[in-house]
C-alpha cells in the first residue's frame, strides 16, 4: 500500500476508500474471505475467480481513494496483469489486517483454507520480500518480476495444484 500513498497520513485516510472499493467488486464478482474476532471483523482476503477480471464496483470511491497516484496505479496494475499466468488461475488480489490482529496468522488461516479448498493454481502478488517468504512457505513459487520504481519490486508467485 505504500507504493499507492507513500505518506502514511493519507494513506490511513484512503485505505477505507480503497477497501470499500475493492470488497465491494470481490462481494459481486469474486470470493470475500473473512476472520473476526470478539472485536468484530479483523481481517479479510479477496479473489478474482479463474477466468475473470473483477471489474471496480465503486469507481468513485477508488478514485477518491487513488487521488493524484490514480495514472501511475493504473499503469502499474496494467503492468501487474501481465505477470498473471494464461492458464485459468484462483487470484490472491490482496488481504489486510486490522493492527490489533497482525503477527497472529489470522491472514494466514484464511488464506491457506483457501489453498487446501482450491482444484486451479493460485497466483498473487509479492509485494515485498517478507510477503515473497510468506508465500513461498505456503508453496508458491517466483514466476517473473516487475519493478514499479526502483525500490519497488513486486513478484509474481504461483501456487500449482
Amino acid at each position: 500500500m505504500s507504493f499507492f500513498w507513500p505518506d502514511p497520513d493519507r494513506r490511513r485516510r484512503a485505505l477505507p476508500l480503497f477497501w470499500h472499493s475493492r470488497v465491494e467488486s470481490r462481494r459481486r464478482k469474486g470470493i470475500v474471505d473473512v476472520a473476526s474476532d470478539d472485536t468484530g471483523m479483523v481481517s479479510v482476503v479477496l479473489w478474482d475467480l479463474p477466468g475473470t477480471a473483477t471489474p471496480i464496483a465503486k469507481p468513485l470511491s477508488m478514485f477518491r481513494a487513488l487521488g493524484r497516484a490514480t495514472p501511475r496505479v493504473l499503469a502499474a496494475s496494467r503492468r501487474i496483469d501481465g505477470l498473471r499466468p494464461k492458464h485459468p488461475h484462483l487470484y490472491l488480489a490482496c488481504g489486510g489486517t486490522l493492527p490489533h490482529a497482525r503477527a497472529k496468522g489470522v491472514t494466514a488461516r484464511l488464506v491457506r483454507a483457501r489453498i487446501e479448498a482450491s482444484a486451479v493454481d493460485i497466483f498473487t502478488i509479492a509485494t515485498n520480500d517478507f510477503s515473497a517468504t510468506l508465500a513461498e512457505h505456503d508453496g508458491f513459487r517466483p514466476t517473473g518480476e516487475l519493478a514499479v520504481t526502483p525500490d519497488t519490486v513486486l513478484r509474481g508467485m504461483l501456487l500449482s495444484v
